[in-house]
């Protein structure tokens, strides 16, 4: 008795432990979902996400660690895990995770910045020559549209001295 005992508490300790893995898992969709349009499809979206995460963690967790056996204790540690983790740590840990991808969206500016910037050259380039093609284009189409009103006057004046 006292083997499975031993064995059901750190059954339900691990369960805990699972519960606060799932937490943090929220988090890191919350904060993944503040970068996000808001809407309440994406919303569905990520709470769906973390449903089919969570249940899955939870039967891989039963396969593992009770042998196939779902337990209620490992239902309620998950639970406890998840509300101590919520009620402790949730808020420091959102914090943190805002903060670090706030820095990291500030360092890949700034090193994306020196590619934006040559990109931004390249098409301002690129339009130029565009456009003195463009303006080749026209000169030769009016030089030519010139040269076929000549054309056709030298033919006129030809069929007039023809036909007097």
């Amino acid at each position: 008795m006292e083997n499975a005992v031993s064995v059901q508490t750190v059954e339900f300790l691990y369960s805990s432990l699972l519960g606060i893995g799932l937490g943090a898992f929220y988090d890191i969709l919350r904060c993944i979902r503040s970068y996000i349009r808001k809407s309440r499809t994406v919303t569905g979206l990520f709470d769906v996400l973390f449903w089919v995460c969570a249940i899955f963690a939870l039967f891989t967790f039963v396969l593992t660690f009770t042998d196939g056996r779902m337990r209620w204790y490992v239902l309620f540690g998950t639970f406890c895990g998840g509300f101590v983790y919520r009620a402790a740590a949730s808020e420091i840990v959102y914090k943190v995770l805002r903060g670090t991808t706030e820095i990291l969206s500030k360092v890949l500016s700034l090193l994306s910045r020196p590619v934006y910037l040559l990109l931004r050259r390249m098409k301002k380039l690129c339009e130029g020559m565009g456009r003195g093609a463009l303006k080749i284009s026209r000169t030769r189409r009016k030089r030519k549209r010139k040269a076929d009103k000549v054309g056709n006057k030298e033919a006129e004046k030809e069929k007039e001295k023809l036909s007097s």
